[in-house]
């Protein structure tokens, strides 16, 4: 459990590296004020802030969003800065997936998804990454940790 998962207390975290999130994030929220203050406009009459609603909206999940196992209840708990936590029984889980994701025949990434026994085997993301060579590793390391809990 040491390369894609950090164990506290009762919870496993799955490790995330946003830095280029995070950079992106420091970027529009600098340049978006500029931009306003100079009241720069797409076209006519559209302010240029528009632009930046949807690029700050997708980093700043990317950048809060938490996947944990919690080993009490014995689930999957994904969450949005701690709050607004959705929980997924892991007793429900049937199988882990690899969907490669590509556009034009272009390689757009790889996600891994987990998929839970229920009335419309509903998919859970757990991480995607554009770069993703040890997705085998990654399985290995996520078996591990459920296999105890789904018996």
């Amino acid at each position: 459990m040491n390369q894609f998962y950090l164990k506290n207390r009762n919870n496993i975290r799955l490790k995330e590296n946003n830095l280029f999130q995070i950079v992106m994030l420091v970027i529009l929220f600098i340049s978006a004020p500029y931009f306003i203050y100079k009241g720069l406009k797409l076209g006519d009459d559209m302010p240029i802030w528009v632009v930046f609603i949807l690029p700050i909206s997708v980093y700043s999940y990317q950048v809060a969003r938490r996947v944990e196992f919690n080993l009490d209840t014995k689930s999957l708990e994904i969450s949005f800065c701690g709050f607004f936590t959705k929980k997924y029984d892991l007793r429900n889980f049937k199988e882990l997936i690899i969907i490669n994701h590509k556009m034009n025949f272009i390689n757009n990434g790889k996600e891994v998804k987990m998929v839970f026994k229920e009335e419309n085997e509903k998919e859970i993301s757990l991480i995607r990454k554009q770069n993703f060579k040890n997705i085998e590793d990654f399985i290995k390391e996520t078996r591990v940790i459920i296999e105890p809990m789904i018996k």
